[in-house]
């Protein structure tokens, strides 16, 4: 019975982590495509401290796109320790401006490493349910 439960655990998570990781790379890339770059103004920076006591800075930027009303947002990055009044280059999609990064790298980059970590799993939990 824990072999069944054991297949299913790691096709259901294989292939959730291979639906997260396509949607997070065609995202990426997508604003890579149609994103506008421009510079925002680091207006603060929150600190967050992960379970292995590393400090990670998350820059709190704005900017304001052609024609449009002024944004504030939160960088996801975490490259480069910033402080206020820095200035940084993001791409933000002009659709949709509250969608913004502080490059498009790292989050392509990122989701082809959850899709190359998970389709191990979905086909081993696949093949395994299948046969």
């Amino acid at each position: 019975m824990g072999g069944i439960v054991g297949m299913w655990l790691a096709a259901v998570i294989g292939v959730t982590g291979c639906v997260t990781g396509a949607v997070l790379t065609w995202s990426a890339i997508g604003l890579k495509r149609r994103g506008v770059w421009v510079d925002a103004e680091v207006v603060g920076v929150r600190e967050h401290e992960d379970g292995d006591g590393d400090v990670h800075h998350y820059p709190i930027v704005r900017f304001t796109p052609p024609g449009g009303a002024p944004v504030t947002g939160e960088s996801y990055a975490r490259i480069n320790e910033y402080t206020a009044p820095d200035v940084i280059s993001v791409v933000y999609d002009p659709h949709r401006p509250e969608e913004f990064a502080e490059d498009t790298v790292t989050g392509i980059l990122g989701g082809l490493l959850l899709l190359a970590c998970c389709a191990p799993a979905a086909g081993v939990g696949l093949w395994a349910l299948t046969h």
